[in-house]
């Protein structure tokens, strides 16, 4: 028992004896490499300067894009904005990668400016697909309305339905002063100008005089018969009149 608890002893101590060899040369290390890892940190914190910079750059250039712009049309927006997240993997590595190492280094925020810019980005990417969506609706709203025969022509239920859609534009979390946010919305506003006054021109108080003081107001000649579609009515501008 004596031996055995001698033993155990000698080993405790040759073990403590190691221990503190090791932490000394633990030390000894730390104090070594400390240039070395100060550098890398530099290093680091450089590349992460460089990349908050490609970012701001990537959102400068992205602003002048195509799905900014109202005459690109619903399907080529859609499509460029889908390949913009495609775009972003890029950046998302390397915030990984960066972000990763400035964890080590003891400076995990380094990375928060890139990150929260990758998540704006993405914010004005998922807004702007949710215009074009809502543009989508308003042109196949608009062009059942043009379709529509004059005789057919329900005015009022229309207004309300541009209502709505002119509520819902407003709704939207978009920079209004894109390109794309003012084409719809002048095209919502014409269609609340012109269906009152196609409301009064679709009244059965209307008469053949009356028709023939439009048709030289507008220098037009036009029959409304079961032919004529509201697209005709739409082509005379009369909210220029």
């Amino acid at each position: 028992m004596k031996q055995a608890k001698d033993s155990q002893i000698k080993n405790l101590a040759k073990l403590n004896k190691e221990w503190n060899e090791l932490k000394k040369i633990t030390k000894e290390t730390k104090k070594e490499i400390a240039p070395l890892v100060s550098m890398e940190n530099d290093t680091n914190t450089h590349l992460i300067k460089k990349l908050e910079e490609d970012i701001t750059l990537f959102i400068q250039e992205m602003k002048k894009r195509q799905f900014f712009k109202y005459d690109c049309g619903v399907e080529t927006a859609l499509d460029k904005l889908n390949g913009v997240f495609g775009e972003l993997t890029v950046f998302e590595d390397k915030i990984k990668d960066l972000g990763d190492n400035a964890t080590k280094f003891g400076n995990p925020d380094l990375i928060n400016k890139a990150v929260k810019d990758i998540e704006s980005i993405k914010i004005t990417v998922d807004n702007m697909k949710k215009l074009w969506d809502h543009i989508e609706s308003c042109q196949k709203t608009f062009n059942t309305y043009m379709m529509t025969k004059w005789v057919e022509t329900n005015p009022l239920i229309m207004e309300e339905e541009v209502k709505k859609l002119m509520k819902s534009l407003k709704e939207m979390k978009v920079d209004r002063k894109c390109n794309a946010y003012g084409g719809i919305l002048e095209e919502i506003k014409k269609w609340q100008n012109l269906l009152p006054l196609i409301g009064e021109l679709a009244d059965p108080s209307m008469r053949d005089r009356h028709w023939d003081s439009l048709r030289e107001k507008v220098g037009v000649q036009f029959i409304i018969d079961e032919n004529f579609l509201l697209k005709n009515m739409y082509d005379l501008q009369l909210d220029k009149y």
